[in-house]
Formats: C-alpha cells, structure tokens, sequence
C-alpha cells in the first residue's frame, strides 16, 4: 500500500478532488487541521469569511441601529 498526502489550501477544490478521489475507486482518509467548516457549502464559507472581514474593518452596525431601524421600517406599514 502507497500513502498520498495531499494539504489543500483552497477549501473550494476539496470537492472535487473527493470527487475525483472517488471515481478512481480510492480509499482516502481526510484530517482537519482545525479549520473545520463542516459540511458547510464553499460559497457559505467565503460568505462567513468576508462577513468576518468586514467586522474586522468595522464595516457593521450595531444591534441597537438595526431594531430602531427596523422598528421605523415597521411602523412605516
């Protein structure tokens, strides 16, 4: 038996590579470095990730803005 050890930087190429993995019939083993998403989707996680990004920059409100804003957003109707 020959042992492959592939470190994948980019979580979006994981799929396909099991993908592929799969289709040859190859028994394969998967650890996590402590990254771990889940089964979280790709897109899911670059979303997470930029939403992080932006509180990170500050790009956010607060929850006290959103209920005022979404109260006068309510009482409008």
């Amino acid at each position: 038996m020959t042992t492959l050890t592939i470190e994948i930087d980019r979580e979006k190429d994981l799929p396909a590579i099991v993908a592929f993995l799969k289709q040859m019939g190859l028994e394969y083993h998967m650890e996590d470095d402590g990254d771990s998403w889940g089964d979280l989707q790709p897109e899911a996680i670059e979303s997470i990730k930029a939403g992080l990004a932006d509180a990170e920059a500050g790009r956010l409100y607060s929850h006290e803005y959103v209920m005022a804003y979404m109260k006068e957003k309510l009482d409008r109707n």
